[in-house]
């Protein structure tokens, strides 16, 4: 009899025990749902303060909840900041051809800035949803700003710079910019544009002089040997153009014609021994670069 009463009273003690962790397991899920939206630092440690008096096992529930709401609390405000944007600057795209009058500003005062320690600078080349965004120079040769920087200290990653035969405002018919192809950075870009989405994706470019804005209307993509006569600038432009079209891997509007002043981008290629990628477009002149006004002031006081 007392062995009968004893297990209905486990019974009923095991009975209330299920009540409470049921119990407990949705007001864990209910904390749950709250902080699966991005909430701030202390509401998350509030939640957190709340769960301390349930088990450890709904503690670390809540925590690890918690913690992935902040994670996503912070993923959404960077990408706020990321992407906002003046009112006179879209976002940025590289398939039309414009600039916001922000952008012009940033680039023609790094331009400005780095002049004052190359005085090899010429210019500055940019290209939209890409990581070409770089000054540009011009040496003796084509061999030292392989691997220096433009300041001419010794730099791996080299720097991008205009062919040492090619007139150094861009007046020519033909200029070839030279750039490594990296894993990250410099050229490397270029790599993907082998695939005609990526191509079609990067029609236009912005280099820009001490004086002048240029749109950059891409055209096609070029594979050629390093030693491709199609480096021996400046040339008569109609074979130049001719050659062009024969290698290209790409070719579209706009139709380049002999008037035209041409524009090349050249790194390294994979297709063949000593293969080369030129990514080449119309240089077409947009307006006047003012120096930026710190710099216009310095000069007047001088």
């Amino acid at each position: 009899m007392v062995r009968s009463i004893r297990f209905w009273i486990a019974v009923v003690l095991v009975g209330i025990l299920l009540c409470c962790i049921i119990a407990k397991h949705g007001r864990s899920a209910q904390h749950e749902q709250t902080v699966s939206a991005p909430v701030s630092g202390s509401a998350a440690s509030t939640l957190i303060t709340s769960a301390a008096t349930v088990s450890p096992e709904t503690v670390r529930t809540v925590t690890s909840s918690a913690s992935a709401a902040a994670d996503a609390a912070a993923t959404t405000v960077t990408a706020v900041t990321t992407f906002s944007a003046e009112p006179d600057e879209p976002e940025f795209d590289a398939t039309v051809p414009e600039i916001s009058g922000r952008k012009v500003r940033e680039i023609t005062e790094k331009l400005f800035r780095a002049a004052q320690y190359s005085a090899d600078l010429i210019g500055w080349i940019y290209l939209a949803d890409s990581e070409i965004d770089y000054p540009v120079v011009q040496g003796n040769d084509n061999q030292f700003y392989l691997h220096h920087a433009p300041d001419g200290s010794e730099n791996e990653l080299g720097t991008i710079f205009l062919h040492s035969q090619c007139a150094a405002d861009f007046s020519d018919r033909q200029n070839i910019l030279f750039g490594h192809n990296m894993a990250s950075g410099m050229f490397g870009d270029i790599r993907s544009f082998k695939e005609r989405e990526e191509f079609d994706r990067h029609r236009y470019g912005w280099l820009f002089t001490k004086d002048t804005l240029y749109r950059i209307d891409f055209c096609a993509l070029v594979i050629v040997s390093a030693y491709d006569a199609m480096y021996d600038v400046p040339a008569d432009s109609t074979q130049w153009l001719k050659a062009m079209r024969e290698h290209s891997m790409y070719y579209t509007e706009p139709e380049l014609c002999g008037d035209d002043t041409v524009i090349a981008l050249s790194t390294c290629a994979n297709d063949f021994a000593d293969a080369r990628a030129l990514f080449t477009g119309k240089l077409v002149r947009i307006c006047s670069v003012e120096p930026p006004v710190s710099d216009a002031n310095t000069d007047e006081s001088r």
